[in-house]
Protein backbone atom coordinates (compact mmCIF):
# COMPACT_ATOMS: atom_id res chain seq x y z
CA UNK A 1 0.00 0.00 0.00
CA UNK A 2 2.83 2.38 0.84
CA UNK A 3 4.43 1.83 -2.54
CA UNK A 4 1.15 2.70 -4.26
CA UNK A 5 0.90 5.96 -2.24
CA UNK A 6 4.48 6.85 -3.15
CA UNK A 7 3.67 6.37 -6.82
CA UNK A 8 0.61 8.63 -6.56
CA UNK A 9 2.61 11.26 -4.69
CA UNK A 10 5.39 11.09 -7.28
CA UNK A 11 2.80 11.42 -10.06
CA UNK A 12 1.37 14.62 -8.49
CA UNK A 13 4.85 16.06 -7.95
CA UNK A 14 5.64 15.47 -11.64
CA UNK A 15 2.39 17.17 -12.68
CA UNK A 16 3.19 20.17 -10.47
CA UNK A 17 6.71 20.40 -11.91
CA UNK A 18 5.39 20.28 -15.47
CA UNK A 19 2.80 22.96 -14.70
CA UNK A 20 5.45 25.13 -13.08
CA UNK A 21 7.77 24.79 -16.10
CA UNK A 22 4.93 25.60 -18.49
CA UNK A 23 4.00 28.68 -16.41
CA UNK A 24 7.63 29.86 -16.34
CA UNK A 25 7.80 29.51 -20.13
CA UNK A 26 4.62 31.61 -20.58
CA UNK A 27 5.76 34.30 -18.10
CA UNK A 28 9.12 34.59 -19.83
CA UNK A 29 7.51 35.35 -23.21
CA UNK A 30 5.33 38.29 -24.17
CA UNK A 31 3.55 39.36 -27.35
CA UNK A 32 3.83 42.84 -28.84
CA UNK A 33 2.82 44.02 -32.32
CA UNK A 34 2.22 40.40 -33.33
CA UNK A 35 5.77 39.33 -32.42
CA UNK A 36 6.91 37.16 -29.52
CA UNK A 37 9.63 38.48 -27.25
CA UNK A 38 11.54 36.29 -24.79
CA UNK A 39 12.99 37.37 -21.45
CA UNK A 40 16.77 37.04 -21.77
CA UNK A 41 17.94 39.40 -19.06
CA UNK A 42 16.69 40.40 -15.61
CA UNK A 43 18.65 42.16 -12.90
CA UNK A 44 17.98 44.20 -9.78
CA UNK A 45 19.01 47.79 -10.47
CA UNK A 46 21.18 49.04 -7.60
CA UNK A 47 20.30 52.68 -8.32
CA UNK A 48 16.54 52.42 -7.77
CA UNK A 49 16.23 48.99 -6.09
CA UNK A 50 13.81 47.61 -8.69
CA UNK A 51 14.16 44.98 -11.37
CA UNK A 52 14.85 45.52 -15.05
CA UNK A 53 13.55 42.82 -17.42
CA UNK A 54 14.69 42.84 -21.07
CA UNK A 55 12.80 40.90 -23.75
CA UNK A 56 14.24 40.21 -27.21
CA UNK A 57 12.77 38.80 -30.41
CA UNK A 58 13.67 35.20 -31.14
CA UNK A 59 17.17 34.96 -32.63
CA UNK A 60 18.19 38.37 -31.29
CA UNK A 61 20.20 39.32 -28.22
CA UNK A 62 21.86 42.34 -26.62
CA UNK A 63 24.49 42.70 -29.34
CA UNK A 64 22.19 41.85 -32.23
CA UNK A 65 18.69 43.29 -31.84
CA UNK A 66 16.31 45.29 -33.98
CA UNK A 67 13.45 45.68 -31.47
CA UNK A 68 13.27 45.07 -27.75
CA UNK A 69 10.88 45.45 -24.86
CA UNK A 70 11.99 46.19 -21.34
CA UNK A 71 10.06 46.47 -18.09
CA UNK A 72 11.50 48.79 -15.44
CA UNK A 73 10.29 48.77 -11.82
CA UNK A 74 10.87 51.83 -9.65
CA UNK A 75 9.54 50.72 -6.23
CA UNK A 76 10.32 54.07 -4.54
CA UNK A 77 8.91 56.33 -7.27
CA UNK A 78 5.30 56.93 -6.32
CA UNK A 79 4.38 59.20 -9.21
CA UNK A 80 4.70 57.88 -12.76
CA UNK A 81 4.41 61.46 -14.02
CA UNK A 82 7.28 62.64 -11.79
CA UNK A 83 9.39 59.68 -12.94
CA UNK A 84 8.73 60.50 -16.62
CA UNK A 85 9.47 64.19 -16.04
CA UNK A 86 12.75 63.30 -14.29
CA UNK A 87 13.73 61.12 -17.25
CA UNK A 88 12.81 63.95 -19.60
CA UNK A 89 15.11 66.22 -17.60
CA UNK A 90 17.93 63.76 -18.19
CA UNK A 91 17.18 63.62 -21.94
CA UNK A 92 17.14 67.42 -22.10
CA UNK A 93 20.49 67.53 -20.29
CA UNK A 94 22.07 65.49 -23.09
CA UNK A 95 20.27 67.53 -25.79
CA UNK A 96 18.08 64.62 -26.87
CA UNK A 97 14.84 65.82 -28.51
CA UNK A 98 11.79 64.18 -26.94
CA UNK A 99 8.03 64.37 -26.62
CA UNK A 100 6.17 63.85 -23.33
CA UNK A 101 2.45 63.15 -23.02
CA UNK A 102 0.94 63.25 -19.53
CA UNK A 103 -2.45 61.83 -18.52
CA UNK A 104 -3.23 63.38 -15.12
CA UNK A 105 -6.52 61.45 -14.84
CA UNK A 106 -4.77 58.09 -14.49
CA UNK A 107 -1.35 59.32 -13.32
CA UNK A 108 0.50 58.01 -16.38
CA UNK A 109 2.91 59.38 -18.95
CA UNK A 110 4.51 58.43 -22.25
CA UNK A 111 7.80 59.80 -23.52
CA UNK A 112 9.43 59.08 -26.86
CA UNK A 113 12.79 60.07 -28.32
CA UNK A 114 15.57 59.08 -30.71
CA UNK A 115 19.09 58.42 -29.46
CA UNK A 116 22.11 58.62 -31.72
CA UNK A 117 25.18 56.60 -30.80
CA UNK A 118 28.43 57.34 -32.56
CA UNK A 119 29.96 60.29 -34.32
CA UNK A 120 31.21 58.50 -37.44
CA UNK A 121 29.62 55.87 -39.64
CA UNK A 122 28.27 53.37 -38.91
CA UNK A 123 26.10 54.92 -36.20
CA UNK A 124 23.14 53.57 -34.29
CA UNK A 125 19.80 55.37 -34.29
CA UNK A 126 17.47 54.10 -31.60
CA UNK A 127 13.78 55.06 -31.36
CA UNK A 128 12.41 54.65 -27.82
CA UNK A 129 8.99 54.88 -26.20
CA UNK A 130 8.52 54.64 -22.43
CA UNK A 131 5.08 54.27 -20.82
CA UNK A 132 4.99 55.01 -17.07
CA UNK A 133 2.14 53.96 -14.79
CA UNK A 134 1.48 52.94 -11.20
CA UNK A 135 2.83 49.53 -10.28
CA UNK A 136 0.23 47.08 -8.95
CA UNK A 137 2.68 46.33 -6.12
CA UNK A 138 4.36 49.62 -5.21
CA UNK A 139 5.94 52.59 -6.90
CA UNK A 140 6.07 53.01 -10.65
CA UNK A 141 6.50 50.59 -13.51
CA UNK A 142 7.51 51.47 -17.06
CA UNK A 143 7.55 49.55 -20.29
CA UNK A 144 10.12 50.50 -22.91
CA UNK A 145 9.81 49.72 -26.59
CA UNK A 146 12.95 50.35 -28.64
CA UNK A 147 13.69 49.96 -32.32
CA UNK A 148 17.30 50.10 -33.46
CA UNK A 149 18.75 51.03 -36.82
CA UNK A 150 22.39 50.64 -37.81
CA UNK A 151 23.23 53.39 -40.28
CA UNK A 152 26.20 53.02 -42.59
CA UNK A 153 25.67 56.01 -44.92
CA UNK A 154 23.96 59.38 -45.09
CA UNK A 155 21.23 58.19 -47.47
CA UNK A 156 20.06 55.66 -44.91
CA UNK A 157 19.58 58.44 -42.36
CA UNK A 158 16.99 60.10 -44.57
CA UNK A 159 15.21 56.78 -45.20
CA UNK A 160 15.11 56.05 -41.46
CA UNK A 161 13.76 59.53 -40.70
CA UNK A 162 10.97 58.92 -43.22
CA UNK A 163 10.20 55.49 -41.74
CA UNK A 164 10.22 56.98 -38.25
CA UNK A 165 7.78 59.72 -39.28
CA UNK A 166 5.55 57.10 -40.89
CA UNK A 167 5.59 54.58 -38.00
CA UNK A 168 5.93 56.77 -34.86
CA UNK A 169 2.20 57.27 -34.21
CA UNK A 170 1.45 53.57 -34.66
CA UNK A 171 4.24 52.66 -32.21
CA UNK A 172 2.93 55.17 -29.66
CA UNK A 173 -0.59 53.72 -29.95
CA UNK A 174 0.68 50.15 -29.52
CA UNK A 175 2.67 51.11 -26.41
CA UNK A 176 -0.29 53.04 -24.95
CA UNK A 177 -2.52 49.95 -25.32
CA UNK A 178 0.15 47.47 -24.21
CA UNK A 179 -0.60 45.86 -20.87
CA UNK A 180 2.62 45.91 -18.88
CA UNK A 181 3.56 42.37 -17.84
CA UNK A 182 4.34 41.26 -14.33
CA UNK A 183 7.89 42.11 -13.31
CA UNK A 184 10.13 39.05 -13.00
CA UNK A 185 12.06 39.39 -9.75
CA UNK A 186 15.00 37.11 -10.30
CA UNK A 187 18.43 37.44 -11.83
CA UNK A 188 18.46 35.94 -15.33
CA UNK A 189 21.22 36.25 -17.89
CA UNK A 190 20.68 34.20 -21.04
CA UNK A 191 22.83 36.64 -23.03
CA UNK A 192 26.13 34.94 -22.18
Amino acid sequence: MLSYMKKILLFFILILLCCNLAYAEVVNKIKFKGDTYQLLYSVKNKEHNGYLNEYFKQGEDYNNWTELLAVHHFPNAYSPIDQAEAFRGFLNSINCPNALTIKEEDNSAIIDFILLDGDKLPIIMEFNVFKYEKSPECGTIAVQYAKRYIVSNGLEVEDIKKEFARTRNAALKKVKKFEIPEIIKEDIDKLK
